[in-house]
């Protein structure tokens, strides 16, 4: 098994773990959404940031990509009170730059003519679509908000662990 599908399948296990707890947060009491967010993210980024140092040999930039973004997510949750309309504004650029490189990902793989980028226009046809139903939800109560987070990452961890595994089970056609 090539080392890429192993550290694009752990990592992304680790990010699923990450997002469980985080749904489990307000169990704990735990509502301080914007501590909670800023920590959330640079676990991201900082596994993102070891996914692509890892894989760096593959020419795959998707992961360095994801920890730039997170890291612009983390720069602005630093500097602006965080609303619930400021929260789904926050959100809603982090989806749409994480789509625009999904899609990246997807012409990556159509470029090298291979089938994988029509599994990876319905995983961000999917991302989209929940990513929209999670900025709508936005507006409730901070224990709400936090679950909604969770689940978005938890979602998107999901579908970034597809990947590795169909690759695996294709035998990296």
């Amino acid at each position: 098994m090539k080392r890429k599908i192993i550290v694009d399948f752990v990592i992304n296990l680790a990010l699923l773990i990450v997002a469980g707890c985080v749904i489990l947060l307000p169990t704990f009491k735990l509502s301080n959404i914007k501590a909670i967010m800023i920590i959330v993210f640079s676990l991201y980024s900082l596994f993102k940031l070891t996914q692509f140092v890892l894989t760096m040999k593959e020419k795959d930039y998707e992961s360095l990509f994801a920890f730039i973004i997170s890291l612009g997510v983390i720069i602005s949750l630093l500097f602006i009170e965080l609303t619930p309309k400021c929260l789904a504004l926050i959100v809603f650029a982090w989806i749409g730059l994480m789509s625009l490189n999904k899609l990246k990902k997807a012409d990556f793989y159509h470029d090298r003519k291979n089938k994988m980028w029509i599994l990876r226009l319905i995983i961000l046809f999917i991302f989209l679509t929940i990513g929209l139903l999670t900025i709508l939800n936005l507006f409730y109560e901070t224990s709400v908000q936090i679950i909604i987070i969770g689940y978005l990452l938890f979602i998107n961890s999901v579908l970034d662990i597809i990947d590795p595994v169909v690759v695996y089970l294709m035998g990296d056609k």
